[in-house]
This record gives C-alpha cells, sequence and structure tokens, in this order.
C-alpha cells in the first residue's frame, strides 16, 4: 500500500466532488446541532429555574422536577448527536463508495441516504462503544478496587493491565477500520464486517494500515490548525474541508485492500480524459510492430550441360521497384520521341510537265 498513492486518490477523489461532500459535511454538523440545540431551550435551560442559589453563587438546592429535566436533557442531546449525525456521516461515506464503485456523482442531498442504513450503521457505533467501554473499565476497576482496599498488590496489577487495554483498543481500532465501508458499499451484518475489516488489515498488513492511518491524521491535525488560524471561519472550514478529504483517504485504502485499486483509478481518470505520456492520444490503442517476412529465395537452376557447376552464376531475380523511388526531376528532359515519316508526294497528272 503506497502511502503517496493514497493521498493522490484522495485527493482526486475530493476534487471530483468538492461540492456535495462540503455540503453534505456542512449538513452532517448543522443538523444534529440544531437538533441538540431544540433539546437544550426545551429541556435543560428550564431546568436552571429550579437551582437555589446563595449570595456567593453557590448552588443550595435542586428541585427535583429540574434535576430530572437537566438527566433528561442530557441524553437526549447525547442520543440526538449519535443517531442523527452517524446516519448523515453514512450517507457521505456512501457517495463517495458509489462514486468509486459505479462511476455515480454525489449529489447535494447524498447525506440523508445514509438514514436507509440506520438500522447497521447505529448498532455498529452502539457495539463499538460497549467493547471499548468494556476494556477501559478493567483497568479503572482495579484502580479503584485498590483504592479502596489499599492494596498495593492490586494497584500493581492495575498498571499492566491498563499498558494491555491501551494496547488491544489500539489494535482493534486499525482492525476494524473498515467497519463503516464493509457495512455501506456490501450491505451485511455488523459481526461479519468486523470479521471482514480485520481479514482485510492483516492481508494488507497491520503494520502498513497503521502508519497510512498515522500519517493521515498527523496530516489532518496539521491541516486543521493552519486552518483554524483563518479568523471567524477557521474552525468550520477545517471541518467541512479536512473530514470528507479523510473519507476519500479511507476510500481509497478499503478499494486497494480489497484488490480493487483500478476502480479508484477509474474514477478518478475516466476513460479518453487523459493518457500517460507515450501513448496515442483519443485513448487509441498503438498498433504493435510486426516484421515483414523475407522474400522467398529463388529456385536453384541447374548448368547448362557441358558446363561445370563452378563456373554457371545465376542471373539474379530482377528487383521489384523500390515504394520510395522518387519520379523523375521537374529539370530532366524526356527522351525525345522519332519523328513520324513524310507522307509521299503523289504524281503529277498526265499532260502536265513538271
Amino acid at each position: 500500500m503506497d502511502i503517496g498513492k493514497l493521498f493522490g486518490d484522495a485527493w482526486g477523489l475530493f476534487t471530483k466532488d468538492i461540492g456535495p461532500l462540503m455540503v453534505g459535511m456542512l449538513i452532517a454538523f448543522c443538523v444534529p446541532a440544531l437538533a441538540i440545540g431544540v433539546i437544550l431551550v426545551a429541556t435543560i435551560l428550564p431546568s436552571f429555574s429550579g437551582f437555589t442559589t446563595d449570595s456567593s453563587g453557590q448552588v443550595t438546592s435542586v428541585s427535583g422536577s429540574s434535576l430530572a429535566l437537566l438527566i433528561v436533557g442530557s441524553v437526549l442531546a447525547i442520543l440526538a448527536s449519535v443517531l442523527v449525525s452517524i446516519p448523515l456521516y453514512a450517507g457521505i461515506l456512501n457517495g463517495v463508495l458509489r462514486r468509486v464503485r459505479e462511476g455515480r456523482e454525489m449529489g447535494y442531498g447524498d447525506a440523508f441516504g445514509g438514514f436507509r442504513l440506520f438500522g447497521r450503521v447505529v448498532p455498529a457505533v452502539l457495539l463499538l462503544v460497549v467493547i471499548f467501554l468494556a476494556i477501559e473499565l478493567v483497568p479503572i476497576a482495579l484502580f479503584v478496587a485498590a483504592g479502596v482496599a489499599r492494596s498495593w498488590i492490586i494497584g500493581a496489577l492495575a498498571a499492566p493491565v491498563m499498558l494491555l487495554a491501551i494496547v488491544a483498543m489500539i489494535y482493534l481500532q486499525i482492525s476494524w477500520v473498515y467497519l463503516f465501508p464493509l457495512i455501506v458499499d456490501r450491505e451485511g451484518g455488523v459481526v461479519a464486517a468486523l470479521g471482514e475489516s480485520r481479514r482485510l488489515v492483516h492481508g494488507t498488513g497491520w503494520w502498513m494500515t497503521f502508519a497510512a492511518l498515522l500519517v493521515v491524521y498527523l496530516a489532518a491535525i496539521g491541516a486543521s490548525m493552519v486552518l483554524g488560524l483563518v479568523p471567524f471561519i477557521g474552525s468550520l472550514a477545517a471541518a467541512i474541508v479536512v473530514y470528507p478529504f479523510m473519507l476519500t483517504y479511507l476510500t481509497s485504502m478499503y478499494f486497494r485492500a480489497r484488490g480493487e485499486g483500478a476502480l479508484v483509478d477509474a474514477a478518478i481518470v475516466p476513460a479518453g480524459s487523459w493518457q500517460p505520456a507515450g501513448t496515442p492520444p483519443y485513448s487509441q490503442t498503438a498498433t504493435p510492430y510486426t516484421p515483414t517476412a523475407a522474400p522467398p529465395a529463388p529456385p536453384v537452376v541447374p548448368p547448362p550441360p557441358g558446363q561445370p557447376a563452378a563456373e554457371y552464376l545465376p542471373a539474379a531475380p530482377p528487383l521489384p521497384p523500390a515504394a520510395h523511388e522518387l519520379p523523375p526531376a521537374a529539370h530532366e528532359v524526356p527522351p525525345a520521341q522519332p519523328a513520324a515519316p513524310e507522307a509521299p508526294t503523289p504524281p503529277p497528272p498526265p499532260g502536265t510537265t513538271t
């Protein structure tokens, strides 16, 4: 897997559908933010009316209804962020995948098409959250138990367990990097996609995949920092440029890991629009050179009777006229034609003198 080639593929796919990609990413940011804002106004902000504070501004009491509104609003905001944003991202990814696999141009509303995959992508996200939380909770529980029991043995055991948990999470994140491309592209189950993603990663090389992802993440961080320096719109510009580029980068990785890199090349450079140096124009195929067969040898003529064979040389066959021979030059005078003979003079009539 060539990392430089992946960046070239990502840039080519990004520029092909730059408008729909940026608009789709803007939709993926604004729609969940709008939903969260509505939830905040409806639940969390009214809950503050039940807070009682003293003269120094410290909260002294909270009513039960206000606490319930605060909890419900927080849970709804988290659910809205997951249940709305994940399908929108899946719709954008589906548009990039269709561009490569089917040659279809992205549309400005492709982000909303991800909701038809709601039953696959959302359970996948929830399953990943559960798995990684379970891995993180094991060392945390050991640290808490060591503090409660005041046992240095449990504390000493928690440190290597924490290290193992970090290694396990990194390994699984790299191994399952193709989970969502597989779900969106092949429309299979979550568990089957997890296994297929791990097979693709190990087929390419786990460390090679890790290096490719590390390079693009570092590049994304650097680009976000640079774009973030632009006043007012820097953060938004970074979001709608960097994230779509990472999706196209992941798409190139996915197809090349599947051995379908030719589809990416065809999507970036359609047939007939460009040819490498040395190929005929207009996508014509060069005619291969075939050498002309040598003419057959002349037949062997035996010498006449009574003449030794060593002294006899048969006449060479006449050569065919060369195709490259030019016509006579204009200044050459053609040979003179013989003059026509004069007609005989008839004899004079009788009786006349000559």
